[in-house]
């Protein structure tokens, strides 16, 4: 699984296709989005009237996809099969939602459940789902229109399937408002469609194991009870906020964008190290008694120093929350943050022991609600930027379908605004390699360009160390 975004994506061109879908009518559902639901439609649904009169003409709303490939042309009775039994399969993807008209800073966002024999997915038609290109920039500026104007939460249903026929190889393309999916919902897209577009055309049937409903979901996360301020959770939250200044983290270097602005959104995209080299950095850091993703804390935080940062680095970092068996695979926005502050000492040894320890006293802290943390930290809690200074690390060779076999599977991200920077760092069979999301400005490409060389570095040069200290190593 290779991550990116829309502006970094490539396929080769053919003949683009898009498959309808339909849903009933449902009914109004008294189970209210979740939190990361909420925050999220209402950016999208809650915009002042002007900015809604048309969404394709304003700033694109947050979208995740995956690509994949098929061998030879695209079997269209398989793909409109799979695609039905996928959506039917997923309550997610059954959930529909709106915003009341008056707008406000707590707007009233209303979800609609349709049923599972409501779906249609109808096969795409010449006259109006069907474009041929032979120009791979036309496509893909058409794919990422297509995406940005379908997997917008006020487009019902807000995600969209398609694909890029060819004879020899054909790409699968499906991207879905945030609100649907996270980035493990991504992984199971891909191995879901592809077992059963698979299973479709070979005439052979598909065994899936249940999953449970991200409806069901949102309405235990509903029910969650008030945590006191008096919580030692809170107590730890509190700390971590008023050391940010009120706020959340942001990225502790010049960006070249004020507070209360924004940019248009960069992405970079940039290996850091091959498999062998992150196999010997995991090796040297698993020997001191840390796992990845405090190793790859303390390797941002460590490189920010070397750039002219800070030495002390506060970050949020998102979490899954898929701890019951039935919501391993199902598709959802299951996931939660928590913080943590890294100390960069003299050696990465000391900085690794410094993330480590944050790390492990910050996983008791998830165990809250974000929303819950928010309400017992009331007018405390003062967000300065719409972005937050977070890092995230994902291992994609466990996870499903992200290391099918001659699939080049991609995630996909939309681009939008920013006005801090994000990263991404995320491990598959290739080795390790960092996403970035930063404002467009010069000041803001010359420092994440010198960040990710040093975090390339740090890592390649504690994987060196490692690899020394193996052969220097008495042998038994």
């Amino acid at each position: 699984m290779r991550v990116t975004s829309i502006a970094h994506f490539r396929t080769a061109p053919g003949n683009y296709m898009e498959w309808p879908v339909s849903l009933d009518d449902g009914v109004d559902s008294p189970i209210p989005p979740s939190f990361n639901q909420r925050f999220h439609l209402s950016a999208a649904l809650c915009s002042p009237a002007s900015e809604r009169v048309d969404r394709t003409a304003a700033v694109p709303t947050v979208w995740i996809a995956a690509a994949f490939d098929v061998p030879g042309p695209v079997d269209i009775d398989a793909a409109t099969w799979a695609i039905e039994h996928f959506v039917k399969r997923h309550a997610a993807l059954r959930s529909t939602f709106a915003a009341d008209a008056s707008g406000g800073s707590d707007p009233d966002i209303r979800r609609r459940v349709h049923s599972s024999d409501g779906v249609r997915v109808s096969r795409p038609r010449m006259d109006r789902e069907r474009w041929f290109f032979d120009d791979a920039h036309a496509l893909l500026a058409h794919v990422r229109s297509r995406l940005d104007a379908s997997c917008h939460p006020s487009s019902t249903p807000s995600y969209l399937f398609a694909a890029v026929d060819r004879s020899d190889r054909s790409t699968i393309l499906c991207g879905f408002d945030h609100a649907h999916v996270d980035a493990v919902s991504i992984t199971v897209a891909v191995e879901e469609l592809t077992a059963l577009y698979e299973a479709h055309r070979s005439g052979m049937s598909v065994d899936l194991d249940p999953v449970g409903s991200f409806v069901d979901y949102c309405a235990e996360e509903a029910q969650t009870p008030v945590v006191s301020v008096s919580d030692p959770r809170i107590a730890a939250w509190s700390d971590f906020v008023a050391s940010c200044g009120g706020g959340a983290p942001t990225f502790p270097m010049d960006l070249g964008v004020p507070r209360g602005e924004n940019a248009p959104q960069a992405t970079s995209v940039h290996p850091l190290a091959s498999d062998a080299a992150t196999r010997s950095f995991e090796q040297h850091c698993r020997r001191l008694g840390s796992g990845m993703f405090p190793a790859v804390a303390a390797a941002v935080a460590q490189s920010v120093a070397s750039i002219g940062g800070p030495r002390r680095l506060p970050l949020l970092f998102p979490l899954h929350t898929r701890h019951e068996k039935q919501y391993v695979g199902a598709l959802g926005w299951f996931t939660t943050n928590a913080p943590m502050t890294v100390t960069v000492g003299e050696s990465f040894t000391e900085t690794l022991l410094s993330a480590h320890s944050s790390f492990r006293a910050a996983l008791p802290l998830a165990t809250v609600p974000i929303s819950r943390v928010l309400g017992a930290l009331g007018d405390n809690f003062v967000q300065a930027r719409e972005d937050v200074f977070m890092v995230s690390y994902i291992d994609y060779r466990a996870l499903p379908g992200a290391c099918l076999p001659d699939r080049r599977a991609h995630h996909i991200s939309s681009v939008t605004t920013a006005d801090d920077a994000q990263f991404w760092v995320s491990r598959t069979d290739e080795g390790l390699s960092l996403r970035a999301r930063f404002p467009d400005t010069d000041l803001a490409q010359e420092v994440v360009e010198h960040f990710a060389a040093a975090l390339a570095e740090t890592v390649r040069a504690t994987a060196a160390e490692s690899r020394a200290l193996s052969l220097t190593a008495p042998s038994a």
